[in-house]
């Protein structure tokens, strides 16, 4: 089950850590909202033929790279949901191995806008819900960062659907299924460090 698996909050373990991970961390975090500022989301484009999506490993899953602070190039895959036909974009969700050690990582980014103290609820297929608090927000958006041990990444590869619920600012909950399909096969295409 999701609900025993190792998912860690960066931000909790910062003050233990010391001066130097928080750095890291903070590289990680600007990192992530520059590339989401400098990513735009796909066009529009008309419904996805479900049968089609599932044999494309591209369809849900697109390999992005951005560089860290220091040059190297960091690559993770992600995926849009975007709202239709305003084209805004409701949610951002990165994977890849882009936390200390290389170990993996979800970044999951919603619009400003979000009720901050309701978080985001993360529900795997049938698991039990599990709530992540925002880490931080900016004019790009609120994120909620979360470190996986490697029985978490297997639980989200082998998952069929991620159902991530925020509440919005007229304090009406929002629910956006992410599809993890072949997000296994997409994964492949980049490298843990």
């Amino acid at each position: 089950m999701l609900t025993k698996l190792k998912l860690t909050m960066p931000n909790r373990r910062l003050a233990a850590i010391g001066a130097v991970v928080v750095g890291i961390v903070a590289a990680a975090i600007a990192l992530s909202l520059a590339a989401t500022k400098d990513r735009a989301p796909p066009p529009a484009a008309a419904p996805v033929d479900e049968a089609a999506a599932a044999s494309n490993p591209d369809s849900f899953w697109a390999k992005a790279c951005a560089k860290d602070p220091a040059g190297a190039e960091i690559c993770y895959v992600e995926q849009f949901a975007i709202a239709q036909p305003q084209n805004a974009v409701l949610l951002h969700v990165r994977i890849g191995y882009l936390a200390p050690e290389g170990k993996p990582r979800i970044i999951l980014a919603a619009p400003n806008g979000v009720w901050l103290p309701g978080g985001l609820t993360l529900t795997l297929d049938q698991n039990k819900p599990i709530a992540l608090p925002f880490n931080t927000c900016d004019a790009n958006g609120c994120l909620a960062v979360v470190d996986m041990d490697q029985e978490a990444l297997n639980q989200f590869t082998a998952g069929t659907v991620l159902m991530v619920r925020y509440i919005q600012g007229n304090n009406s909950p929002i629910d956006i299924p992410v599809q993890m399909t072949n997000l296994s096969k997409a994964l492949t295409t980049i490298s843990a460090k």
